[in-house]
């Protein structure tokens, strides 16, 4: 079963790089009423990954609304703190389009099927199969031609 990881102000918070934090402390006290802002866009950034593993029906879902899956964890702080720092006016790196391209990417996969998120045998099968011959279910016989 995947595991899921919290994904919270307090996490999001920590995670910010060195150079982003004094920059966040700076507009704080310019802009003191953006103070909730940054744990808007977490939740904001939660509940799309949450709701993209969501829209497959064979995706299990954690009970804890306050995660996001481990496979998508990175993901999600990168969109976070790439919002922030739009928020903010940072100038970001040229190569920080591609981390919410790959973001954007792999929410598509999830939401379509192309990365299971249960990895649960009972759900799907499970591959490969470690039972023996004897224990799997019958299979029709192929004809060639």
């Amino acid at each position: 079963m995947t595991t899921w990881a919290p994904f919270t102000l307090a996490v999001v918070t920590n995670a910010l790089p060195s150079d982003m934090v004094q920059l966040y402390a700076n507009w704080l006290t310019a802009h003191p009423e953006k103070a909730n802002r940054l744990a808007e866009i977490v939740d904001e950034v939660r509940a799309t990954f949450r709701n993209a593993v969501a829209a497959n029906p064979l995706n299990v879902m954690d009970t804890a609304v306050d995660t996001v899956p481990d496979g998508g964890f990175r993901h999600a702080l990168n969109v976070a703190i790439y919002n922030l720092g739009m928020e903010m006016g940072v100038q970001m790196a040229a190569d920080a389009d591609s981390v919410v391209t790959r973001a954007e990417v792999w929410l598509r996969m999830v939401a379509n099927a192309g990365i299971p998120i249960p990895c649960d045998a009972d759900l799907r099968g499970g591959t490969p199969s470690y039972r023996t011959p004897s224990e799997r279910e019958p299979r029709p016989a192929r004809v060639l031609m």
